[in-house]
């Protein structure tokens, strides 16, 4: 099997390879794997993880989704998600006190309303992006969404390991996503029972904190 030359690529001031490797796959799909590597102030950070790779352009089947995020002891968990487009997001209410869920990002804008321990509402996920969800009562419960427009993408794991497999052969655009920071995106040329080598840096900056509530005004001191 010959192996193909490795291409060089800068993005956001980042030198970074693709490098097709030989190796079989299961089937006739191919696949990426890697490791991402995470920076902060020009230094390596401890955990490499919550970096996201996906693969768009990939057709996907019309299967109904279901995720949950939990509302426990006055915090999102998780705290990070990643859902596919069409996904209904549940959040239920395991404190024993009131909470408002609510979202005024472009991709999905929601407002749940108030509701008590003991019971859901949920929200269909229907366009790819980012979205912030906030509690209107309690300014500490945050948690973001990013929705994929493909089942195929991965997580890093605390090393940057990710892998993404029964990917159909073809050239695809792939994302590398910080939720504190950088994207980068490239097409991918993805052949029939091989797997593809990423291997990247990518920048983390700051954890934005401050928001505001649904209707704009300051969070005011609750008890």
């Amino acid at each position: 099997m010959t192996r193909h030359p490795s291409l060089l690529l800068l993005a956001a001031g980042t030198l970074w390879m693709v490098d097709p490797a030989p190796g079989q796959t299961a089937n006739s799909d191919g696949s990426i794997s890697g490791e991402i590597k995470v920076v902060k102030d020009g230094k390596a950070v401890a955990d490499h993880s919550r970096v996201v790779v996906y693969v768009e352009g990939v057709k996907a089947t019309a299967t109904k989704r279901k995720h949950t995020i939990r509302q426990s002891g006055l915090q999102f968990a998780p705290q990070l998600s990643v859902v596919v487009k069409g996904t209904s997001v549940a959040f239920p209410n395991d404190d024993k006190v009131f909470h408002n869920v609510f979202s005024t990002s472009r991709a999905t804008r929601f407002d749940l309303g108030l509701y008590r321990s003991g019971t859901a509402k949920s929200v269909d996920f229907n366009r790819a992006g980012v979205v912030d969800v906030f509690c209107n009562i309690h300014p500490q419960m945050v948690s973001r969404v990013l929705v994929v427009p493909t089942p195929h993408f991965a997580l890093t794991d605390a090393k940057g390991k990710f892998r993404v497999d029964g990917i159909p052969a073809g050239s695809y655009p792939v994302v590398v996503w910080h939720p504190n920071g950088a994207q980068v995106k490239q097409t991918l040329e993805i052949k029939a029972g091989q797997a593809t080598t990423l291997s990247m840096e990518i920048t983390e900056g700051e954890r934005v904190t401050d928001h505001r509530r649904k209707d704009g005004s300051q969070y005011g001191r609750y008890e």
